[in-house]
């Protein structure tokens, strides 16, 4: 068992070295925005995981009303992970499906928008998860009809009443239907505040086991190409165009310009902070190679 947050840009600035300290064992980061644009903290939300050996997986909020724009937008989530460092990702995709707009539907076409959402995840390589509340789940969600067999369920057992990351959960009140995950308050703390938003307060959940992955056999589609990282470089050079010579890369300005792209830095201007960041991801090995 293991504790994890989940957040957006609503908890604002979070010190993940101060939440791993804590105990915060994981995290589940928003990946985009009802606009389809990147939560305006993704990047830098993953960037600090990974640079502090914090386990994450994503989520996309949905309001998708038709198969059709369950698959586009995954299909946006799946474009943004190919493109980003991955050295710790490793609780997949979650499909949030709780907003009034398809409560209005019926529970066959709820479940024809998951399996929607779970064919292009799992297609693209990536492991699919549902996360609801507990009520959603009972009113209008028929698992008969829903292929998906990782479930990630919240229930709020003591309401409003603030809960520290260290308190376990009462697990007699855990949803049934919860196998992987139970989100079991909103108002969870850290001893101290860690963060610029939600007043401080977190998500907080309880990761019972990692989600699993469909058999091979049961994908419909292949697993999208492997992708290429450049050689990690072992010198000691503190200069990015340096080190991209000494591996014989491509080192102009409109070379770095698409390396950076396909590693998630936008705007690339050549600043210090953004050739920090390439740099680092070279001495990984996870620099992703540009054609």
């Amino acid at each position: 068992m293991r504790k994890l947050v989940d957040v957006s840009s609503y908890n604002g600035v979070v010190s993940w070295e101060k939440a791993k300290a804590y105990g915060c064992q994981g995290a589940i980061l928003k990946i985009i925005r009802k606009d389809l644009n990147r939560d305006k903290k993704f990047n830098e939300n993953y960037a600090a995981c990974n640079e502090n050996e914090i386990a994450w997986g994503v989520y996309n909020y949905s309001y998708a009303t038709t198969a059709t724009k369950a698959k586009s937008d995954m299909e946006l989530v799946c474009d943004i992970l190919d493109k980003i460092d991955k050295t710790h990702f490793e609780y997949g995709v979650w499909f949030d499906i709780e907003d009034k707009v398809q409560a209005a539907l019926s529970k066959a076409k709820i479940a024809e928008i998951i399996n929607a959402a779970q064919e292009v995840v799992e297609s693209r390589g990536y492991v699919f998860g549902v996360y609801t509340g507990k009520s959603y789940y009972e009113e209008h969600i028929d698992r008969k009809l829903v292929k998906c067999n990782n479930w990630w369920i919240a229930r709020y057992y003591q309401g409003d009443k603030r809960m520290q990351i260290a308190t376990n959960p009462d697990e007699e009140k855990k949803p049934a239907a919860a196998n992987i995950a139970w989100q079991y308050t909103s108002k969870g703390r850290f001893p101290k505040i860690i963060s610029s938003g939600n007043s401080g307060n977190f998500d907080l959940n309880v990761l019972y086991k990692e989600p699993v992955a469909k058999k091979v056999e049961e994908n419909k589609k292949p697993v999208k190409k492997k992708i290429v990282y450049y050689p990690k470089y072992k010198g000691k050079s503190k200069s990015l165009v340096d080190a991209l010579k000494s591996l014989s890369i491509n080192s102009s300005k409109n070379n770095r310009k698409k390396i950076a792209n396909l590693n998630g830095i936008k705007n690339y201007k050549g600043s210090a902070s953004q050739n920090t960041k390439l740099l680092n991801l070279l001495k990984k090995g996870k620099l992703i190679k540009s054609k």
